[in-house]
């Protein structure tokens, strides 16, 4: 009752009736009398101009509160919510945001509003918290619902880093269809797939596909091996056997792989083709052995062995390139042009074998006996020779 008379209490009394709640608030703390503080902190918070200003007020709020359990939970609850909806409207994007709404959610207990700090949880994916807050204020079915959700983020998870573990196994041994499907798997059951995603991307644009794959030798002139029904030379980098010769059109002349045998044709190139010497008129069979040229300035060897094309460039900037072409799951050997590796295609893929090679690393790993689906930017190293695929 002393308190009520003295020149603090009076001076509260006064400030608040004249509304300046801040001036109220502190006259009331010096007088004692903490439900005063803590209403005019509240009408502070009421009035603030800013989220910051109304958050700071609510705290000065509660710190006044912490004597008188009814007013730490007026205190708890309104703090919680208004920290709760600060962070929901700047979005929920680090560990620190997470952290803001984990004391939201205190606080929102502590005020006894377990249904909203429940929600709240549930939003950063913490079932467990959000089932216990739920648990607090006997909301079963809430808490039934949170348990069965934590259930399934435990069981997305494990499916998550199982399929992770089977794509970084998958790359490792060179089963890349294996690897991207486990990809994809991940991406799906994952509650944020950015990453998986930038994976996923860039195994599909590393990916080889059309029956062709090249394998660039250091120091050594590369070897293209394909299972192309269609064999385009010119000095488009796009063609199967890119020719850098000035004498040859981007796309110059086309092998055709039809019948068992193969057939050359011209292709509108503005210096010709020729076969043994000769111009080259429509669609001509490529015999046993022999040379075809692209213009004057691009020689090339080819050889036909029942159902397998060899090319050699014999002259100009790409002398020694070599390009080998068979059907699809016919094994190429290419000990004929200096490699002792093999190839063979299934579904377009290009699936390498260490052929007579004594000693293969792949991707810095041994090579069993096993084929390896490889894809761009692999580095093979086959009894010393490097090659990178290309």
């Amino acid at each position: 009752m002393r308190r009520m008379f003295s020149a603090d209490y009076r001076a509260a009394v006064a400030a608040e009736a004249a509304g300046d709640v801040e001036l109220a608030a502190e006259r009331y703390a010096l007088a004692g009398e903490l439900a005063g503080a803590v209403r005019m902190h509240l009408a502070r918070a009421a009035r603030a101009p800013t989220r910051t200003s109304e958050l700071g007020a609510l705290r000065d709020a509660l710190r006044w509160a912490s004597d008188d359990p009814a007013l730490c939970r007026q205190a708890s609850a309104a703090l919680g919510k208004a920290l709760w909806e600060a962070v929901r409207a700047e979005g929920i994007a680090t560990e620190r945001d997470r952290g803001r709404v984990r004391e939201a959610a205190e606080l929102l207990v502590a005020g006894d509003n377990h249904a909203l700090a429940g929600e709240a949880l549930e939003t950063i994916h913490d079932y467990l918290a959000a089932a216990n807050a739920y648990s607090a204020g006997g909301l079963v079915e809430k808490m039934e619902a949170a348990l069965a959700r934590d259930d399934a983020a435990h069981h997305a998870m494990r499916e998550e880093a199982d399929a992770f573990a089977g794509y970084q196994t998958a790359m490792r041994v060179g089963r890349r269809d294996e690897a991207r499907a486990e990809l994809v798997r991940a991406v799906a059951t994952a509650s944020t797939g950015v990453e998986y995603r930038r994976l996923l991307d860039e195994l599909d644009t590393a990916l080889l596909s059309a029956g062709k794959v090249e394998l660039r030798r250091r120091g050594k002139p590369p070897i293209v091996a394909c299972a192309a029904r269609k064999i385009v030379l010119g000095r488009d980098p796009l063609c199967d056997l890119a020719l850098r010769a000035g004498g040859v059109s981007r796309q110059h002349a086309e092998i055709e792989h039809a019948g068992g045998g193969f057939a050359l044709r011209d292709l509108d190139s503005r210096n010709g083709t020729s076969l043994a010497g000769m111009p080259l008129a429509g669609r001509v069979p490529l015999a046993v052995a022999g040379e075809l040229g692209l213009g004057d300035d691009c020689p090339i060897d080819y050889e036909v062995t029942g159902d397998m094309l060899l090319l050699r460039v014999r002259g100009g900037l790409d002398r020694g390139a070599a390009l080998i072409a068979g059907n699809e799951h016919r094994r190429l050997d290419l000990a004929p042009l200096g490699l002792g590796l093999d190839v063979m295609f299934q579904r377009g893929r290009p699936m390498l074998g260490r052929g007579s090679c004594k000693t293969v690393t792949f991707n810095d790993e041994p090579l069993g006996d096993l084929r390896i689906q490889v894809i761009r930017k692999d580095r093979i190293v086959a009894d010393g020779d490097e090659i990178d695929i290309a």
